[in-house]
């Protein structure tokens, strides 16, 4: 299978539409999807990747460099919105958008990256697990209205 990496752009918004679809269960607002992906990058802070097969996007995942004020008050990265596609599953695109995250993160300086997944989402732990990320702390998380 042939796709490569890179910067979400614009014109791939319906495809991001799609894929979030399939990831939440609910449609996304296109114009609200459209300006933030704008704000997302003219922010060095940010990097959306995408899997592109030279026909549609098929794959996601989005980067954060957050500052920290601990120790060395280096920065670390976090992680969301993975994404691929069914159809495309176990090819290594979701390694490939991860890797990709992790080498904008390294080239940050992060520390470390770290990610929340929900809780049924067993498939997605292997996942991660296989490509070296760790339980050894345990996450939270809080809706906000």
């Amino acid at each position: 299978m042939q796709y490569f990496i890179r910067r979400a752009e614009l014109k791939d918004i319906e495809y991001l539409s799609d894929l979030f679809h399939d990831f939440i269960g609910k449609d996304s607002n296109k114009d609200k999807m459209k300006k933030q992906l704008k704000t997302i990058n003219e922010n060095s802070n940010y990097f959306v990747a995408v899997a592109d097969n030279s026909n549609k996007v098929i794959g996601t995942a989005m980067g954060v460099i957050c500052y920290d004020l601990v120790g060395e008050c280096g920065t670390f990265m976090l992680v969301e919105n993975v994404v691929v596609a069914p159809d495309y599953q176990g090819y290594g695109v979701g390694k490939a958008l991860m890797n990709c995250l992790e080498s904008f993160g390294a080239d940050n300086q992060c520390k470390y990256v770290i990610l929340v997944s929900e809780s049924e989402r067993e498939g997605s732990h292997e996942f991660y697990k296989a490509i070296g990320y760790t339980t050894d702390q345990k996450g939270f998380k809080k809706k906000l209205k």
